[in-house]
């Protein structure tokens, strides 16, 4: 049951639901082929007994409770519903550290058809959308399963009934002419229609009680600035990067997590040390010092011997590490496949590009740049960058510094790789002596699974950490390899302490690799435990650690801006930087889309998680609850496979795989921007937008901004490629009730822009006697079918690399939308 409160977030996994018993009977050890399903939300009698009297179900309009989306699984005996780590920039996980999934038990090895599968993922057609839109396929093709056992939803359902309006079923026919409740201040950018048929809620606006901005919440510190420095080993900082004041300097310099106690500022003009903010330890003195000389030939201090961090948490755990690099030694390191350099598009010194589409090319590309990379003083690592227009052709460029890690869908391994020192590291571990204590590295978290190092009275492992789905749930996770040689071990009084050595380089994947050039601050999570052997921590803190060489300038370059989203007076903060596609890809970064980043994030499911109240902190939460139910119709056909017999055997049914790609590429969400600013108030996500010039992405007609025939709509593209599919269903995720459009091209030689689907939404006209899921104003996306069905065009094969456009369309006249998505969910078949 989902039961929540007006402007409530319900987003959570609700657990295993078993199929009914006649089913599950019947298709043991065979399988079933689903041709198709329906959705409801219901009130049911009683209350709170799904299934005991249907015919009594009362559907309730999305004007009730809004369906955000879903995601949906049948599930066999021979697989189960799992958390898996999903990473910062998983956009599977919309900005969570974890995600549901079904996953095969240890028995589905050894099942006779591996073919038919043993899970099937529903989401097609999802969210506003959802009721009325069709999910079906032609004749001879289904989503198999084998053994099914039960079914499992995670939705994500938004209450936006009126409370004044009532919440049982007896409250059915009160206001079927929609009146919305009360809405944050920020909600549709601060514009209220005079009338409307949807709520504001519906896209998930930041609020007072988290990540509003301070165009609408001047004090409620829900949305805090802050400068991003970096520590510059080689060079100087760039003109724009360099830092003009001395408290801000000293600031900086603190904030860094250098190994010193003691701080000293000095403001001079020398040509002695770097332009700009320098530190300079010696001890645990460090001397801060901003060089307001405008030229200086010394550099600031290059990755050396003996480079240091120190650091204690508040739980009593010391880390200390030294560094002692082979000078000059250096090593390409390739990262796993599906990462880019964050600042591949920067100081670029050189590129090369692949001249077809093969991986033997991609290999040749990325061998090219890590030789350019070793012989070039100036390189730091090569990266992958798809810019070109193509994700299948790329290049690799050799850059000075990656920046972040940001995940996509991958290349080939080595979309990254990384010039690493050859050296070793020295590590000195303190803590307390009767019970295990630990440090992770490079994590704020547990669900980010670090390489830890685990102390104890038996000695020094190397763990890495897992997760059984969230932080709280702190699985151990996996005992690595050792790589460390320890030199001593020794207790005095309540403190253990070890000292150790190993590669800089890490051995696998999962072990650590120090790279002070690439990473010069490292975040730790460190804990105690309860006892000696490693379990259950009995209180947990972090440490920043920032390395430095005895007596040489580090410079503190300041590169931009940093918002965090936080809960009210700035506590719980959490900042993100979202892989958007770059110019030549996707449309994203070269509008600035604000949901790239958390210093523009204005509204979307940052601001949506699960209970949240999506109401100021000064508006009333009324007791009523809406207690209601997610009702599912699976549609379904006996399976026969293929006889042996025949010269061209045929199933029954081909099985549909899931072809799923983003135009909002790898952001998960965007947002539809107001085509122009209004003369009382900026616009929000885009503060510094002039008057009467239309913001990025929109165009219009007509006398704008203010006539009354002015019409604007904003657009986003995206540029992939096929990957020998054939495609059968094809539906686009367009839930605003702004929604004009979805387009999908192919656009290779002699098909250019080629239509392949159009998605056109029908609003509901609010005729709900005649049609209960008429909402007004909601959309209804018939999707694109192909098949050998009566009306059907014929299937068109997508080779390889075949380059596909999709456009998606919004109108945004007087208003925009936050959190728009414009995902494609399809489904086909590779032959």
């Amino acid at each position: 049951e989902i039961s929540t409160h007006y402007g409530e977030v319900y987003w959570t996994m609700q657990g295993d639901v078993p199929l009914p018993k006649d089913i599950v009977e019947r298709f043991d050890g065979k399988t079933i082929a689903i041709v198709g399903y329906e959705m409801d939300q219901v009130m049911v009698r009683p209350v709170g007994q799904p299934g005991i009297n249907p015919k009594l179900d009362v559907s309730i309009p999305f004007t009730w409770a809004y369906n955000h989306h879903y995601e949906a699984w049948l599930v066999s005996k021979f697989a189960k519903m799992t958390q898996v780590q999903a990473g910062p920039l998983d956009t599977r996980s919309h900005g969570a550290p974890v995600r549901w999934t079904a996953l095969d038990t240890e028995e589905a090895a050894f099942l006779a058809d591996s073919d038919i599968p043993t899970k099937q993922f529903f989401s097609e057609g999802n969210g506003g959308e959802s009721r009325k839109s069709f999910h079906g396929y032609p004749k001879g093709f289904a989503q198999l399963l084998q053994s099914p056992t039960h079914f499992a939803l995670t939705p994500m359902q938004i209450d936006t009934r009126n409370r004044d309006c009532g919440v049982t079923p007896a409250d059915i026919n009160n206001c079927t002419q929609f009146i919305p409740g009360p809405e944050p201040k920020q909600a549709r950018y601060g514009r209220k229609p005079a009338k409307t048929n949807n709520s504001g809620l519906i896209e998930c606006p930041c609020t007072s009680r988290f990540g509003g901005d301070p165009i609408f919440y001047p004090d409620e510190k829900t949305k805090i600035e802050t400068h991003d420095y970096e520590i510059k080993f080689g060079g100087s900082c760039k003109r724009n990067q360099k830092v003009d004041n001395i408290a801000e300097c000293l600031s900086a310099v603190q904030a860094a997590g250098f190994n010193a106690t003691t701080f000293k500022n000095v403001t001079t003009s020398t040509p002695d040390l770097p332009v700009g903010c320098s530190v300079v330890l010696k001890g645990d003195v460090a001397m801060v010092t901003l060089n307001k000389i405008t030229e200086s030939k010394v550099e600031c201090g290059k990755t050396g011997a003996a480079m240091t961090a120190q650091g204690t948490s508040r739980v009593g755990v010391t880390v200390k590490i030294s560094l002692d690099e082979d000078k000059g030694s250096f090593k390409m390191s390739r990262k796993s496949k599906g990462l880019y350099c964050s600042l591949n598009h920067n100081d670029v010194l050189e590129s090369f590009a692949m001249t077809t589409e093969s991986d033997t090319d991609a290999q040749d590309s990325m061998q090219k740049c890590e030789k350019f990379c070793m012989e070039s003083d100036e390189c730091g690592a090569c990266s992958v960058d798809c810019s070109l227009g193509s994700i299948e052709r790329c290049q690799w460029v050799a850059i000075p510094d990656c920046g972040n890690f940001r995940e996509w869908k991958g290349r080939i391994p080595g979309d990254i790789s990384v010039k690493s020192p050859i050296g070793n590291a020295t590590i000195t571990m303190s803590g307390p002596s009767d019970v295990w204590f630990g440090a992770g590295f490079n994590a704020t978290a547990m669900a980010y699974q670090p390489y830890t190092i685990i102390v104890n009275d038996k000695g020094v492992i190397e763990q890495k950490i897992g997760t059984c789905g969230t932080e709280a749930d702190h699985c151990p996770g996996n005992q690595l390899a050792s790589t460390i040689t320890v030199l001593s071990h020794s207790v005095s009084g309540k403190v253990r302490t070890v000292t150790f050595t190993r590669e800089m380089q890490g051995a696998t994947p999962n072990h650590y690799t120090f790279n002070p050039k690439v990473q010069d601050t490292i975040h730790f999570i460190t804990a105690v435990g309860r006892v000696q052997t490693f379990s259950y921590h009995r209180a947990h803190g972090p440490i920043v650690l920032s390395f430095a060489a005895e007596s040489e300038p580090l410079c503190i370059c300041d590169v931009g801006k940093m918002g965090h989203l936080c809960h009210s007076n700035a506590t719980k903060c959490e900042a993100f930087d979202k892989p958007c596609a770059p110019p030549g890809v996707g449309s994203l970064q070269e509008q600035r889309n604000p949901t790239c980043n958390s210093l523009q994030y204005s509204g979307g499911l940052r601001c949506c998680t699960h209970k949240n109240i999506l109401l100021d902190a000064d508006q009333e939460v009324r007791p009523e609850l809406l207690r209601y139910h997610l009702k599912f119709r699976f549609w379904f056909q006996e399976y026969t496979s293929a006889p042996a017999n025949e010269t061209k055997p045929k199933p029954s049914h081909r099985d549909l795989p899931r072809i799923y790609f983003q135009t909002e590429s790898f952001a998960g969400e965007y947002d539809v921007p107001p085509a122009f600013r209004s003369k009382d108030r900026p616009i929000v996500g885009y503060p510094d937008w002039p008057l009467g010039k239309p913001t990025p992405g929109t165009t219009c007609t007509g006398n704008c901004p203010d006539g009354r025939d002015c019409e604007c709509v904003h657009t986003i593209t995206y540029k992939t490629t096929a990957n020998n599919w054939r495609l059968i269903y094809a539906g686009g995720h367009c839930h605003a009730p702004s929604c004009i459009s979805i387009e999908l091209y192919r656009n290779d030689t002699g098909h250019e822009m080629e239509l392949l689907c159009r998605q056109l939404p029908i609003y509901g006209k609010g005729n709900i006697t005649h049609d209960k899921f008429d909402d007004a104003g909601y959309a209804t996306l018939p999707p694109c079918l192909w098949g050998d069905d009566e009306g059907l065009e014929p299937s068109v094969f997508l080779p390889k690399g075949t380059p596909l456009v999709s456009i998606k369309k919004n109108r945004n006249t007087h208003t925009g939308h936050y959190g728009e998505m414009a995902s494609w969910q399809m489904r086909g078949v590779n032959f």
